[in-house]
């Protein structure tokens, strides 16, 4: 019997398996993750304080790679304590039910300026579709630009009041905007 696996151990080694990838890392010292949303016509801007990114590429070409963030969504901060109170409240993110917000592509595509990734958010605890535009740059650790454009209310963020709800009070697109400086990262995948 140890025989029998020893041998198949030694088959599946010998197996052509796919390349392993260079996976790169980023987080709040090496980069950063704004919002800008609106309130009653006024324009506010944050950034989340701690995330972690992973990207990892087989190649050069970005659209082989593969792209995982997470945010902690009690670290989003506009400098406003009020504001940050209620952001992280229950009507919002809910952060002590929901203290991460979770990106992950699905593929990446050429776009007319860049790329385009799509993918999953997870917010509030609702998965849903997120395109996300990216730049990469051609150093070694790579830079990563992008932005997206985030609907709230498709993740339930804002609601539970009258006045949170209405798009006229507090809009409901709010626009993220990134650039993240990569370093390696000692754990490729395959």
């Amino acid at each position: 019997m140890a025989k029998k696996l020893m041998v198949a151990g030694l088959t599946l080694l010998m197996l052509p398996g796919p390349a392993l990838a260079d996976c790169f890392r980023a987080d709040q010292d090496s980069g950063r993750i704004e919002f800008t949303g609106v309130v009653e016509g006024h324009a506010f801007t944050g950034e989340f304080g701690e995330f972690e990114v992973s990207l990892c590429m087989s190649g050069p070409d970005l659209t082989a790679a593969e792209i995982r963030v997470v945010v902690k969504t009690a670290s989003a901060d506009t400098g406003n304590r009020q504001r940050d109170n209620e952001l992280h409240g229950e009507n919002f993110f809910h952060v002590e039910k929901y203290p991460e917000a979770i990106w992950e592509s699905d593929t990446i595509r050429a776009g007319t300026e860049g790329f385009v990734a799509d993918g999953t958010l997870t917010l509030r605890g609702i998965t849903a579709d997120q395109a996300v535009r990216l730049s990469l740059s051609d150093g070694a650790p790579p830079i990563l630009s992008g932005s997206a454009e985030v609907l709230r209310l498709d993740w339930n963020v804002g609601t539970g009041d009258e006045d949170f709800e209405d798009t006229d009070f507090i809009g409901n697109r709010v626009d993220l905007a990134f650039e993240l400086q990569f370093v390696g990262d000692a754990t490729p995948t395959d």
